[in-house]
């Protein structure tokens, strides 16, 4: 099945799915940006302006090339099978990120998963709610 787009709303979502990633990114690395306290009670204070915006173009372009394929994807699908979009667009990059992240971040399943797979699951889940929020909103049919 093929799914035809205007120019219109194939650059309003392309600009959409951008601005996803630059929140992505933001959230991403807002860690260096906040003072942080190390197991042996030293504090990075994020001080160093220059390397927190290395950090955060570094998560934005890693978003951004992580997420281009999977996000046509995705689009499609929700599109082909008419899930609701808002919770659709937050709730798919959630669940393929938490399912993908937990599988990488213990293959043998011998080891419990830290709560990290979790985290960036809400990240995903957040990206993809600004995602549909940036892209106008849509609702089926579409």
């Amino acid at each position: 099945m093929f799914i035809s787009f205007e120019k219109g709303r194939r650059a309003r979502a392309v600009l959409a799915w951008v601005l996803a990633c630059i929140v992505a990114g933001l959230l991403l690395s807002a860690p260096l940006a906040v003072p942080i306290i190390v197991g042996d009670g030293t504090t990075y204070d994020g001080e160093n302006g220059l390397a927190s915006l290395v950090v955060l173009l570094a998560a934005i372009i890693y978003t951004l090339a992580l997420t281009a394929i999977p996000a046509v994807i995705l689009v499609h699908l929700v599109r082909l099978f008419r899930w609701r979009r808002g919770i659709a667009d937050a709730a798919v990059p959630a669940g393929i990120f938490l399912g993908f992240s937990a599988l990488l971040m213990s293959p043998g399943g011998d080891q419990p998963v830290s709560g990290l797979p979790f985290l960036l699951a809400a990240v995903a889940a957040i990206a993809g709610f600004a995602y549909w929020h940036f892209a106008g909103r849509p609702r089926a049919p579409y």
